[in-house]
């Protein structure tokens, strides 16, 4: 009775021990994946409206304005980005992603036409529908990489949008991309008044305020107010339960002028 005691208590430590290295390894494959796996960007999202181009997008908080990109032989219009933990600086990029929308312009063609002739025999070309529009897709690749650009014709005017994805992220950034592309819609030109957004749009993209933001992510730029033509924007941070404002802009409803209180 006493051996069989034994074995059967040394057949049970050997499965402790098996069940332990199974645990062990379970919970290491669980935190490699956890590190591994792409995050999603912020869900909440912006509008970002041009009247005077005439379009309006929806982008992920969490994305940059950029205004000094030149994708486009006929010039950008915005551009909106985020950098990976990744990117190493003064590279090309390598762990991010950008979407840059095209100032519009006009062919002499159709848009098929124009584009067989614009890109080269290796461009992989092809028919898109978002959100009821129809897009010509055109894939492409050189030695600064490989980007995929989406063409439209809106009111006899060419707009393109220029797509460009890396990193461990990149499918959440392609997800992304069309969403961003599905919520684009194109308006008409207006008589060239300001709207809030694109006051808030103005301040954000100056120098200043993109430092101020980049250090302080949770910064908000409101529309505290208006003045007679002005719309009165706060820059600021809520710490310690107080308001820390980092200035005031007016900006001018008929003309954009931005005027900065300090």
């Amino acid at each position: 009775m006493t051996k069989i005691k034994r074995k059967k208590n040394k057949t049970q430590s050997k499965w402790i021990v098996l069940l332990g290295i199974v645990m062990i390894m379970i919970t290491i494959t669980y935190f490699f994946l956890l590190k591994n796996t792409p995050q999603k960007p912020s869900s909440k999202y912006l509008l970002y409206q041009d009247s005077k181009i005439g379009f309006s997008i929806k982008y992920p908080e969490a994305w940059e304005l950029r205004q000094n990109t030149q994708i486009f032989e006929n010039g950008d219009a915005i551009a909106f980005g985020i950098t990976g933990q990744n990117q190493k600086t003064q590279t090309e990029l390598t762990d991010g992603a950008q979407i840059s929308i095209s100032l519009p312009f006009k062919i002499t063609t159709n848009l098929d036409s124009w584009i067989e002739k614009y890109f080269d025999d290796k461009a992989e070309i092809s028919q898109n529908t978002l959100n009821n529009r129809t897009f010509k897709r055109v894939y492409t690749c050189s030695g600064a990489g490989c980007i995929t650009y989406f063409y439209t014709a809106v009111d006899n005017q060419i707009y393109g949008i220029a797509v460009f994805a890396q990193g461990a992220n990149k499918m959440v950034y392609d997800n992304t991309v069309v969403y961003m592309i599905k919520s684009l819609q194109f308006n008409s030109v207006t008589n060239g008044k300001i709207t809030k957004e694109e006051a808030i749009t103005k301040i954000k993209l100056k120098p200043e305020v993109v430092d101020y933001l980049r250090q302080i992510p949770s910064a908000k730029v409101e529309i505290n107010g208006e003045e007679n033509n002005f719309y009165l924007i706060q820059v600021y941070e809520i710490k310690d339960n107080h308001t820390a404002t980092f200035n005031w802009y007016k900006v001018e409803k008929s003309t954009g002028k931005i005027i900065k209180e300090f």
